[in-house]
């Protein structure tokens, strides 16, 4: 009876929760579907993009052109936004699950410290004296009995402990994770905020200058084949990290030339991946607290590969910049430990270097350097297929840079290819 009565206290206790849990799930499905949705929009405005794109440049095609690409990105900063929000509940999922399981750990450990207590108590006695102490020898083999269950269910116990462990383990794994992801998703956010800005721009300068005239038009079309500024424009994050327009376009073309991909996708690829680095070289800098030092932020199988690298180029471990980790209210989550205008972490340069070496030509490639980064860049694509040329295979090694699969569907991996597509184009007009 008091057993039964157990089970269904238990399953009253834990109903609230699989009730919430199931809730959480509803709501992420419904957030999937609604960017699945914005997604299909978002394809039918490419679509009439490239279709503009094929016929000849006319300043009404332009015009319409920049109205789909403006109302494609509005669309994607929608889908962005769904998605951070259904990031933002997986997390408190499973930050309610973490501390679900650490209560029922602390629950399980209180348990395990009753059954070893009376196991103690028990040890204490010989068989000798509890047989005398019973008056039958039903009542002495009930006890031995009740021993035999206390350490049936002290085994139990422990090996729960054991996979809660384990659970809450693989559970901060994943919320380290999703933080990582929504730290993505809001550089993406702020990428595709001055796309849409740019855009608007150049639409009202476009219809400011030309006047709605196609003869001043056509004049602006060879102006803009030689205009530094435009190109400027379009690798902003790669100068706000150090890199040259004219290194951008020099080592860009040389490293896409050398590895069989269109220098403007690789231009374009760095630029948004530099533009989701808000951490970019800002920790292990000379003068930065131990907080910020490569063996605190790096995760630990980055570290020695780090020191091998910095050691070949006889640069300094402890004072060579790399990226920072994300901090959530002075908490660190995630690693950090990524390296140059690529952004390769150490483990992942190692698999690289020796290519890049051989391709520029030096014994030790340096991941600081543009040259050997964008060429790392360059393989990286190349080894993910964008050697094809197409736009979907492009599609596809962008995919794969940014979330490591190349058949990625999910909201934030299509606006950062759309991203670096539209960036390229751009690009490509003053290349």
């Amino acid at each position: 009876m008091q057993s039964c009565f157990y089970a269904l206290a238990v399953f009253f206790v834990f109903y609230p929760i699989i009730g919430v849990y199931a809730a959480v799930a509803d709501d992420i499905a419904s957030k999937n579907q609604q960017i699945q949705e914005i997604q299909q929009q978002v394809d039918a405005y490419q679509q009439q993009i490239d279709t503009i794109h094929s016929q000849a440049l006319t300043l009404q095609g332009q015009v319409k052109s920049l109205t789909a690409k403006i109302s494609q990105i509005t669309l994607e900063l929608k889908s962005l936004g769904i998605s951070i929000s259904e990031t933002n509940l997986e997390i408190a999922d499973t930050e309610t699950k973490i501390g679900d399981a650490e209560a029922k750990i602390t629950k399980d450990q209180e348990t395990l410290g009753q059954y070893l207590r009376v196991l103690y108590r028990n040890d204490q006695e010989s068989l000798t004296s509890i047989l005398l102490k019973n008056d039958t020898l039903s009542e002495f083999f009930n006890d031995l009995n009740r021993v035999k269950t206390t350490q049936d269910d002290l085994k139990l116990t422990i090996d729960s402990i054991k996979d809660l462990e384990v659970s809450l383990e693989d559970q901060k794994t994943d919320l380290e994770s999703k933080k990582a992801d929504l730290e993505q998703q809001q550089g993406l956010v702020q990428v595709e905020q001055r796309s849409l800005a740019g855009s608007k721009a150049e639409k009202d300068k476009l219809l400011k200058d030309t006047q709605g005239q196609e003869s001043k038009f056509q004049v602006l079309v060879k102006q803009s084949k030689t205009d530094i500024a435009r190109l400027q424009d379009q690798v902003y994050y790669l100068l706000q990290n150090g890199v040259s327009v004219e290194d951008a376009v020099k080592y860009g073309q040389l490293a896409a030339i050398a590895t069989g991909i269109r220098p403007a996708f690789l231009i374009a690829e760095l630029e948004v991946e530099s533009g989701l680095g808000q951490n970019v070289g800002k920790c292990n800098r000379p003068g930065d607290p131990p907080s910020k030092g490569f063996r605190v932020i790096m995760h630990s199988y980055d570290i020695q590969p780090f020191l091998t690298i910095t050691s070949q180029l006889g640069k300094d471990p402890n004072t060579t910049a790399v990226s920072c980790p994300q901090y959530v209210n002075g908490r660190q989550y995630g690693y950090g430990g990524a390296m140059g205008p690529a952004q390769f972490i150490p483990t992942t340069w190692v698999a690289y270097a020796a290519d890049v070496a051989r391709i520029v030509g030096r014994v030790f490639a340096d991941p600081w350097k543009v040259e050997d980064a964008f060429t790392a860049a360059a393989i990286k694509l190349a080894r993910a297929g964008a050697t094809a040329n197409t736009k979907a295979a492009e599609i596809a090694a962008s995919k794969a840079y940014y979330s490591g699969k190349a058949n990625c569907s999910s909201g934030p991996c299509n606006s950062y290819a759309n991203a670096v597509q539209r960036t390229a184009a751009d690009i490509e007009l003053s290349l």
